[in-house]
């Protein structure tokens, strides 16, 4: 529909200029349209002639000296400073337009090496500081217009590029009055003009009697606010208040350097044969004549392109739209006052929120963001310090629309559009995956049938323990206990009566000891208890009493009744000089010991003492 809206006003537009136009030329036509269409045509080709030209010429030259920039900055990051100089001097030599070439710090305005036919401007490096240092890497033409010694006119032209971590500047001073030569053989009359300025509106050259003026921003001027608006290239009027001549001016604006030249005649030259009879009427219809000509043409290209650019953006919203509804991640679009502006149906699932309630709300109610464990906005995480974010899946806290929090998996892009930045989100729940990497831990650290620490973890404890009573002094004890008459009801009453009865096992020895000890299942009927900072032989021995105790209990398992006992091998272990496979050693061969002498005991290893089983 915006379509052909924008299509029908391009054409009724066009249509009323054109009506106006022949209008306009209707009553002057039989009279002066042969004398004025030839008059004009030849000015306006002569100029246009001479611009193009010029812009070729200041292309070219423009087109050497980046390529010569380059050249610099490619050598500088292999070449020795004295190759650098003598590069600079051969190409001051061969070209008669160089002033200066200069090696420049943007940070400190320093000059780092310079290479220069005449002395340096005083104010050359102050300037080239301040207005090219955040320049991109492509090369620039600054605005200044410096003079050397000789009362010639110099632009300095700058690229950047990074040595060793550093970004510096190129800088070559341009003698730019040496592109208006061809200006002597053109025949633009008595108060012609050639001009070459800034895109942003400042003089750099123009002959003839042009120093006065050189430096001066004409950015205000017609040429700026009207015709270069409407078209880089072009035919315009001069006005009388540059100089005090009326001109028919040719511009073209240089699409790949900074640069707009300008080709002016006099108007007064051109029309002396008839301007006595028909100045007036004939100045104002040309005027006239031109302003349509140049609005219809410029008001149709650009209503074609706004609505060839809004069928191509409805086309890209609808294909983004269709892709990221097709997704089952959670496709987000965030602006920069970090609202949400595009809300999948893949986010509707995750999060448990339809796209109506949730775009307009502030992202920070969906998803949590931190850096190095501290709360962020959106713009701080995507921020320049943090780009390595970028294109990168890190993980945040997710919060669904009733409050429930579940972690997810965050993918962020960065964009920009109409100066203003917007973020893209792509989501992933990630619960089951998390779920998953917690059980594959678990069940590589402990027991399936118990769900107490394997001898794997046992012996990381095991270690820990020996490490700090080393360090901090103190003891704990080392248990190694086997079940007395486990293996007949095994055998008797099926195995999972036996592994029923292990479980209960585990749980009375989780009840007769500390949270702070570990009590682990070594293989099929042993466990492995450590008790740690314990205080004396005596308090392990109450200890093992207790769990002699708790085991001798009858275990009833579906109806069965079932009853075992243990066989305890104690260790002590103070600092001294043994591995935590010793240790375990040491307390097997104690328990064995009890096995021998009659079961439902305990006893101390040798390396602790040797004492005899207890009950």
């Amino acid at each position: 529909m915006a379509s052909r809206s924008i299509s029908q006003v391009r054409w009724n537009i066009c249509l009323l200029l054109l009506a106006l136009l022949l209008l306009s030329w209707g009553y002057f036509v039989i009279s002066f349209a042969h004398e004025f269409q030839t008059i004009k045509q030849q000015s306006s080709q002569q100029v246009s002639t001479l611009a193009l030209g010029l812009e070729e010429r200041s292309r070219r030259m423009f087109q050497v000296f980046d390529i010569l920039l380059l050249d610099i900055a490619e050598h500088q990051q292999c070449y020795q400073p004295e190759a650098i100089n003598s590069m600079f001097n051969r190409w001051l030599e061969r070209t008669p337009e160089l002033s200066a070439l200069l090696i420049v710090d943007p940070d400190s305005g320093q000059i780092l090496t310079s290479v220069n036919k005449d002395p340096l401007p005083e104010d050359l490096s102050f300037s080239l500081m301040t207005n090219t240092k955040n320049s991109d890497s492509s090369m620039q033409i600054t605005e200044k217009v410096y003079r050397n010694s000789h009362g010639q006119n110099l632009v300095a032209i700058v690229r950047q590029f990074s040595r060793s971590g550093r970004q510096l500047q190129v800088v070559a001073l341009v003698q730019i009055d040496h592109l208006l030569d061809f200006h002597k053989d053109a025949e633009l009359g008595p108060d012609g003009s050639v001009a070459i300025l800034h895109h942003n509106g400042v003089l750099l050259a123009r002959t003839p009697d042009g120093n006065d003026l050189v430096g001066r921003s004409f950015a205000d001027g017609p040429l700026f606010t009207q015709h270069l608006k409407k078209s880089p290239v072009g035919i315009s009027r001069a006005p009388r208040s540059t100089d005090g001549v009326s001109r028919i001016v040719a511009h073209r604006k240089l699409s790949d350097f900074p640069l707009v030249v300008t080709v002016g005649t006099s108007t007064e030259w051109i029309f002396a044969a008839w301007q006595k009879r028909l100045y007036n009427v004939l100045f104002i219809q040309v005027v006239i004549s031109l302003t349509i000509l140049i609005s219809m043409l410029i008001l149709h290209r650009t209503l074609a392109r706004m609505e060839q650019a809004e069928d191509r953006l409805n086309e890209r919203e609808e294909h983004f739209r269709a892709v990221a509804d097709s997704s089952v991640d959670a496709v987000l679009s965030v602006n920069n006052s970090e609202r949400i502006g595009f809300w999948s149906r893949g986010a509707e699932r995750i999060f448990a929120c339809s796209a109506a309630e949730a775009i307009g709300m502030p992202i920070s109610c969906f998803l949590q963001f931190e850096f190095e464990e501290n709360p962020v906005t959106l713009k701080q995480l995507t921020s320049s310090e943090n780009s390595w974010i970028q294109g990168r899946a890190i993980e945040v806290q997710g919060q669904r629309k009733d409050g429930w929090l579940f972690p997810t998996e965050l993918s962020i892009s960065a964009g920009n559009t109409a100066g203003k930045p917007f973020y893209t989100l792509i989501v992933r729940n990630i619960s089951e995956r998390k779920q998953m990497e917690e059980r594959i831990r678990r069940m590589a650290s402990h027991d399936n049938l118990t769900r107490l620490p394997n001898r794997g973890l046992l012996m990381d404890r095991l270690n820990m323990a020996m490490a700090q009573v080393r360090r901090q002094g103190g003891q704990f004890a080392l248990l190694f206990l086997d079940l007395d008459e486990f293996k007949p009801i095994n055998d008797i009453h099926g195995h999972d009566v036996g592994d029923q009865l292990l479980q209960q096992v585990a749980e009375r020895l989780l009840t007769a000891t500390r949270e702070s000890d570990t009590v682990a299942r070594v293989g099929g009927d042993e466990f492995a208890l450590l008790l740690s900072n314990i205080k004396d032989e005596e308090a392990v021995s109450n200890a093992c009493r207790h769990i002699l105790r708790s085991l001798r209990k009858k275990f009833t398992i579906n109806g069965i009744e079932a009853s075992i006992s243990c066989s305890i091998g104690v260790v002590l272990f103070n600092g001294q000089d043994t591995s935590g496979n010793e240790l375990i050693g040491l307390a097997d061969m104690a328990m064995y010991t009890v096995k021998r002498g009659g079961k439902n005991r305990f006893a101390f290893a040798a390396e602790s003492g040797n004492r005899l089983p207890e009950s």
